[in-house]
């Protein structure tokens, strides 16, 4: 993100942003990404937030760090990364490339120091393979408070949710 806005790239695509860490709240384990967007004027097209994390709070996070949220689709649902709905709204969506590009270029004029997120859900002919999935994670997620803590929870996590699946996860 800082390396795009340095070399004036104003936009990028990534897989998944991080965010606040579930039981984030105590431990204020809250990725790097989210503070970057809240000082870097770069908009960032995703997949959402990362599944392993807690999408609510990572929301209100950029919120307070003045990030500009929208997802991509007919309606305000936030997509989980892996399923098109994870249970929260993002404060506006677009539903063309055009919305997108005006909404991206009306930031841009408001010459506002922060970023902006634009979630773009999964297909829908791959969500069913999302539910079992986000099953897995909260499997691996229960698995891991008793097993590992600090920065070991996300290599186990994930590598319990690639095993659970059987290596689904990671095509998804």
């Amino acid at each position: 993100m800082v390396v795009a806005h340095k070399v004036g790239i104003s936009l990028f695509v990534t897989g998944g942003i991080g965010g606040v860490h579930r039981g984030g709240e105590n431990s204020l384990d809250i990725s790097a990404d989210l503070t970057e967007l809240g000082r870097t004027p770069v908009a960032v097209v995703s997949a959402g937030i990362k599944s392993i994390l807690d999408v609510g709070r990572t929301l209100e996070f950029l919120e307070t760090q003045g990030v500009c949220v929208s997802v991509w689709g007919p309606d305000h649902t936030f997509p989980d990364f892996f399923t098109q709905d994870s249970g929260f709204k993002a404060p506006c969506h677009v539903e063309t490339p055009h919305q997108a590009a005006l909404l991206i270029d009306k930031w841009k004029e408001l010459e506002y120091q922060s970023g902006m997120l634009i979630a773009v859900p999964i297909p829908s002919k791959y969500e069913a393979e999302g539910q079992l999935i986000k099953s897995a994670i909260e499997t691996a997620v229960q698995e891991a408070a008793s097993a590992v803590s600090g920065r070991d929870v996300t290599p186990y996590i994930l590598q319990r949710v690639f095993e659970i699946t059987g290596g689904h996860s990671l095509q998804s």
